[in-house]
């Protein structure tokens, strides 16, 4: 048996209980719904291709989506190279830095390519190294 995940038009339709059944606290399936008519209506472009720089910035006017998910969502779905989710608690202690804005300054200098970085860190934490 295969599953395919619903296009954004049917989730932006889906009652929030439906959505709430996989497991997903409230809001965050509320979330998710919200993302989806966003993406539906063309409020938020997840293609390749899409301005990285727009499609956060329209990501994190919708509620329930901070900076971590918009940075997450630019490096995996928009395949963007200098996605930076610098609050992410592994990052941040991999940087040794308390807040995002000081992981921002420590990984300045690998613009463009921070998501790369990011990638390291996150393998590294998880193999111990």
């Amino acid at each position: 048996m295969s599953a395919a995940f619903p296009p954004p038009d049917a989730l932006a339709r889906a009652a929030l209980a439906e959505v709430r059944a996989i497991g997903l606290p409230e809001r965050r399936a509320q979330a998710l719904v919200t993302l989806a008519a966003a993406v539906a209506d063309g409020r938020v472009d997840l293609s390749l291709g899409a301005d990285p720089e727009r499609t956060v910035a329209a990501l994190e006017a919708l509620p329930g989506i901070g900076p971590w998910t918009a940075q997450y969502v630019a490096m995996r779905s928009l395949r963007w190279p200098d996605g930076f989710p610098g609050g992410d608690l592994v990052v941040r202690r991999a940087l040794e830095v308390t807040t995002t804005r000081a992981a921002e300054a420590r990984a300045a200098a690998w613009r463009p390519w921070r998501a790369y970085g990011v990638l390291h860190l996150w393998s590294s934490a998880s193999s111990g190294g």
